[in-house]
This record gives C-alpha cells, structure tokens and sequence, in this order.
C-alpha cells in the first residue's frame, strides 16, 4: 500500500480520521491518544514527518499540525474500498429499507431526499434514462390544425408529454393514422431500439406514404428527444453550510451551486465515474480543475434489468466519514435497483 510500513498506516489513518471528525489540523499528541495507537508523541511526529515527505500529510503553518493530502485520502478510501474496514452497513438497513413512491421519479426524490438527511451532505441522483427504458403507450391530441399534444408513457410508470408544433396543417383523421402507425412502431421497444426502427421504416417506406409518415417520425421523435434526457435531482445543497471550510468562503459556495447547477456537466462527472457496479469515488484534484480540491464524490449505479439505469451519490467536502457514508451509497443503490424492479 503505497509502499508504507504498518506503523505509517496507522498514523495516517489516525490522522485522517481525525481531521475527518474536527476539520482542524491533527498534532501528534492527539494522535497518539488514540486506543489503536500503541507509539509515543515524538514516534508519532516522527513518523507523520516522514508521511508529509511522502506527500500524503500537509503542514498548513509551522507550528500547527498536519491534515491529510488528496493522496492521503485515497490512500486510506482504497482501504475502505477493498473491505477491511466497514461500518455502518447495518445503520442505513432499517431507514432505506424501502419506499412507497407512485413512479420513479417520485422514489428518485424521496431517496435523495433521505440520503442526504441520514449523511448531512449534498445528494445527486440521475433517473433512469428513458433510451434503455420500454415503452409502454404513446398517445396524439389534436390540439389545432398545427399543434399536437405527444405524451410517451414508459413501462416504468413514467410519464412525458410535449405539445409539438406543426409547419403546416393537419386534420385529426390524419392525427390517428399517425397515432396507430407510431403505436405501433414504439410500444416494447426501448428509444434506442425505436431510433433504429425509425430508420429503417423510413428507408422501406413506399413514396406516396414517406411525407406522411415522416410527419408522424417528426412528431414522435420531436417529443421522445425531451423524454430521453435523465433527469438529475439535487437534495440538500445547504449542508455544505454546516462545514466550516464552506461557511468562511461564501464565494466558494457560490461557485459550487452554479456549478450544481450545469445538471449535464453533472452527469457528465457521474457517468465518467460509474462504469462498473462498484461504488466509486472522485477525492479532491479527481473532481477536475473546475471543481476545486476540496470536495469528495461517492457515487454508485443503481439497476434495471441487469442494467445500469441511474447514479447515486453524495458531495461533500473532502473530510466525510467515508467509513459510513460509502456502505450508506452502496445499499441506496441497491434499494433503488429493488425498487425500480417493483415498478417494472
């Protein structure tokens, strides 16, 4: 582990815990006061010289203590990562046990709502993406002889409408041919697959039906483009408030809420992480340049069908009791990929 000796470990980790709980720089007495730490004072400063020489400890002044660098952090999160030191699994099971929500975005909420409540740190949680989801019903309201209510429902119990705009007339008979021909292409078939139909449909289609039935994919993929966007639910951005690092700089605040909310940026930063099933994290400089150093992200896909359907995940800075807050990400991950199952 970063070729250190146990005797480091343990004061790094000692010092990471630490500072996890206050956020103020850790001397060497305080760490040697600690049941697991069986070495003196001045063994202890010592060797926290010797983990700032590796990088991994900082001194802010000279006469303070030292705080964990960003390699510091990853060091002692791998630690968590490989099993060998978790906790507060069995804390979350009973508060996410399940939900009683009437959709899916409805149980997105609610689980970001609680998520953030149980950790006291900002939750970010994407819905499932509609482009993996079935469809279940696709409906056409003449609304005038140029604008037409679509309203896409999935299998998920999700529910999207649109009023489309005409570049010229059309009659309501015309509105259920449209209506039976597109029905009958979508309905079962998840967006991505309907792309794909789409294409094929138009290049087959006879020339005295291609206007009317291109009119009709207009209509359709006009209205399924707006549905295809994951939506990302944001709870509890004002827990950054309640860590000093965030109190005394107001102007860094500000520039993390604009930053919540580029909701595709966001995305972008959730999906660049989550490729796998495991619960990942972004510690510091890993967020990227445009997020600062100091902030921590943990986040975990959720399923559908064997499929990663959405993320989970919390912000915060880069002091948490990621010994919580990582088996906490995990089974909300796990209770939504049950739930969206119930859906289903």
């Amino acid at each position: 582990m970063h070729g250190l000796t146990e005797r480091q470990r343990d004061i790094l980790f000692g010092v990471v815990e630490l500072y996890n709980d206050t956020g103020e720089a850790v001397g060497s007495s305080a760490v040697a006061g600690q049941p697991s730490i069986e070495v003196s004072s001045a063994t202890v400063r010592s060797v926290m010289a010797e983990l700032e020489e590796l990088g991994l400890l900082a001194q802010p002044h000279t006469s303070a203590g030292r705080l964990p660098t960003a390699a510091g952090m990853r060091i002692y999160v791998n630690h968590l990562l490989d099993g060998r030191v978790r906790s507060g699994k069995e804390e979350w099971a009973e508060a996410l046990g399940g939900f009683e929500e009437p959709d899916v975005d409805a149980l997105v909420r609610s689980a970001g709502s609680l998520v953030s409540r149980l950790t006291s740190l900002t939750s970010i949680i994407s819905s499932p993406r509609v482009s993996q989801i079935k469809l279940r019903e696709l409906q056409l309201t003449w609304l005038s002889p140029r604008r037409v209510l679509v309203v896409v429902i999935t299998e998920d119990g999700r529910v999207f409408h649109r009023s489309v705009r005409l570049m010229e007339d059309l009659n309501p008979d015309d509105l259920v041919r449209m209506q039976n021909y597109l029905s009958e292409l979508v309905v079962g078939h998840s967006l991505r697959e309907v792309r794909r139909r789409v294409r094929a449909q138009l290049a087959a289609a006879e020339t005295q039906y291609r206007h009317q039935i291109r009119r009709a994919l207009e209509i359709g993929q006009e209205a399924l483009e707006e549905a295809a966007r994951a939506e990302l639910f944001v709870e509890g951005v004002s827990q950054l408030l309640e860590f000093a690092e965030f109190s005394r700089n107001i102007e860094r605040v500000r520039g993390l809420l604009r930053r919540l909310e580029d909701r595709e940026r966001v995305l972008q930063v959730l999906d660049g992480i989550c490729q796998t099933k495991d619960v990942q994290t972004l510690i510091g400089p890993e967020m990227g340049s445009d997020w600062g150093s100091d902030l921590s992200l943990i986040a975990c896909a959720y399923l559908q069908d064997g499929r990663q359907a959405g993320l989970v995940g919390v912000l915060g800075p880069i002091r948490m009791d990621y010994a919580r807050v990582i088996p906490l990400v995990e089974h909300a991950a796990r209770v939504l990929s049950r739930e969206l199952e119930e859906l289903a």
